[in-house]
């Protein structure tokens, strides 16, 4: 084959290809296009779940933590109950009061 013909036969194809490319490029700018209001709306949607996940979450953690507290306080007034009781108990049996 003549160089002539090789250069034509590479010039064809680099055309080919490009129009390849071009028309690869148009479908998906196309098929982007169409598909996007979906995405839109999709990461709209996902935003305000994940606000209302955040929030469930915040309320949630704060009913645990007073719920804690109010553990902890009970705990507290159930000890020094305790303690007073223990106290009498022990100044009624020492003979040296």
């Amino acid at each position: 084959m003549s160089p002539d013909v090789v250069s034509i036969i590479r010039d064809i194809a680099i055309i080919v290809m490009a129009v390849m490319v071009a028309a690869a490029a148009l479908a998906l700018i196309v098929v982007v296009l169409k598909i996007y209001p979906k995405i839109r709306r999709a990461a709209t949607n996902f935003e305000a779940a994940s606000c209302i996940m955040l929030d469930t979450t915040a309320r949630i953690s704060a009913l645990v933590t007073a719920g804690s507290e109010i553990g902890s306080f009970v705990w507290d007034l159930v000890t020094r109950i305790r303690g007073r009781g223990d106290d009498k108990s022990e100044d009624d049996g020492n003979p040296n009061n």
